[in-house]
């Protein structure tokens, strides 16, 4: 990457308190059939996902926002370290990587008092990008804590 490139590059850091264990949280982020009932904005829908998360494994999903249009996004695993860390790319072009396009997700799952703070850090976003996912991580930690609210009263 070119010096004039990586400067236009940006990070998103988002941190979020979760009463919950930390096994739990994990399997939230890598089990497919926990994955598909909370992961994305609140308002969004998984009609379809596939969770392999393992290093070297794939992740996809297609999301219907409220409006009814279909998003998708996928990637790679390139670190999955049970109960502590998971790190994958994200795209969001079905027909595989874009290089322009290409960002890379970090998840850490890290024991505060209480419960787990999940820290989650999205690198090498364009600025227009880094808006949209801000808002979007934020919106999808809030249905995460939904969806363990939701386990935690069963």
């Amino acid at each position: 990457m070119t010096p004039a490139a990586e400067s236009t590059r940006e990070v998103v850091a988002v941190r979020r308190r979760f009463r919950a264990q930390r096994t739990f949280l994990f399997r939230a982020w890598t089990d497919p059939a926990l994955f598909a009932q909370w992961f994305g904005p609140k308002g969004w829908t998984i009609d379809r996902c596939e969770v392999d998360a393992r290093t070297g494994g794939s992740w996809r999903a297609w999301f219907r926002r409220r409006d009814g249009a279909m998003v998708y996004a996928g990637g790679v695993y390139s670190e999955v370290e049970p109960d502590q860390r998971i790190v994958f790319t994200w795209d969001t072009n079905p027909e595989g990587a874009r290089p322009e396009s290409l960002s890379e997700v970090t998840v850490e799952f890290r024991d505060v008092a209480n419960g787990v703070e999940i820290c989650l850090t999205h690198r090498e976003l364009d600025t227009a990008r880094a808006v949209d996912m801000d808002a979007g991580w934020n919106s999808t930690l809030d249905s995460l804590q939904e969806f363990v609210d939701a386990e935690a009263a069963r």
